[in-house]
């Protein structure tokens, strides 16, 4: 059936989000200045170079790299102490390869140590150019294709949580279910306004979520539950659950309800009477956080109507590519 009210909303998911290509970013981190990063200068990499441990993980949740490379003893810690905050720290992707770097071949033992830690492999410096060019060119094309892999998956590899994609795969898994079940489906939005939002705030979604509920990021400060048996005053009920967590006292994002903190909410009562591409709800959901009908004893959460979305409310807001909806019902 055709969507109102969510039209252009629904065209902006659709389109393709622009691919841009950078210089491979290696961050090194090493006991003193070190000849290797002139070398990987001399070759097009991007080198940042911290001086400790600590900075080399604080400067990683930045930038990004597609390398790590840690010397076996740091000013502050070991190598393999280094690799083990690497691999347990959420900001940094498990798909970075990690290289010790050594002057000698390792030992077996040093091997097994390093490898319980985290690291993909050794890297002999000095040693032969050639060869560690093109060891470093194998990892970093190795970890960029599964960056690529990722962005089109099922799990967003920052949070853990489904991905935009993963998420609408299963919002029609639930609605076919719900379809057959006449059951209620519900989509609560969440937009978050600080920094930094994708872990915290993605934790606490995770947390405060039912086991049946399906969590997702939308984008780099949106976030999505999907609740299978939930109607519109169930959908509330979540919404208030999850900002009560996302709010309380000790969380690392400091949020307010209304100000840093915005929510929207659509639901269909009986999916197999109002059949809906279930896709379409999170539309509506997301189109809620900022045109919807404000809850009377909660202001900060919206309900989606139907025509408030095409009203002129402020600048235009930019959609995350990802959920592409149709005009298809959902069949039991």
């Amino acid at each position: 059936m055709p969507l109102l009210g969510v039209g252009p909303f629904v065209a902006n998911l659709c389109a393709v989000p622009m691919v841009t290509t950078a210089p491979p970013a290696v961050l090194i981190a090493v006991v003193r200045d070190h000849s290797l990063a002139d070398v990987l200068d001399d070759n097009g990499y991007s080198v940042v170079q911290p001086p400790t441990g600590t900075l080399a993980i604080e400067w990683a949740r930045d930038i990004r790299p597609d390398v790590i490379i840690l010397d076996t003893d740091l000013p502050d810690m070991s190598g393999s102490d280094a690799c083990w905050l690497f691999r347990s720290d959420p900001h940094v992707g498990r798909n970075v390869p990690i290289l010790m770097l050594t002057p000698h071949k390792p030992t077996p033992e040093q091997r097994v140590t390093a490898l319980r830690a985290g690291a993909w492999d050794f890297l002999r410096y000095p040693g032969e150019r050639d060869e560690l060019a093109l060891k470093l060119q194998t990892y970093v094309q190795a970890k960029r294709n599964i960056d690529a892999a990722l962005a089109d998956g099922p799990i967003d590899p920052a949070t853990g949580l489904h991905s935009r994609t993963g998420l609408a795969r299963r919002a029609r898994e639930l609605g076919a279910l719900m379809a057959r079940t006449h059951g209620a489906l519900a989509c609560v939005v969440f937009a978050v306004d600080a920094d930094p939002a994708d872990v915290s705030a993605a934790a606490h979604l995770a947390q405060s979520a039912r086991v049946s509920d399906v969590v997702g990021k939308l984008g780099p400060r949106e976030f999505a539950v999907i609740a299978p048996a939930t109607d519109h005053v169930g959908a509330l009920q979540l919404a208030r659950r999850v900002v009560e967590a996302l709010c309380e006292e000790g969380s690392k994002t400091v949020l307010t309800p209304g100000k840093t903190l915005h929510v929207g909410y659509e639901a269909v009562t009986n999916l197999k009477y109002s059949p809906i591409d279930p896709v379409a709800l999170l539309a509506r959901a997301t189109a809620a956080v900022r045109d919807g009908k404000p809850e009377p004893d909660a202001p900060w959460v919206r309900r989606f109507e139907l025509g408030a979305a095409s009203k002129p409310a402020g600048p235009p807001r930019i959609s995350y590519p990802g959920l592409v909806s149709d005009s298809r019902s959902v069949r039991p």
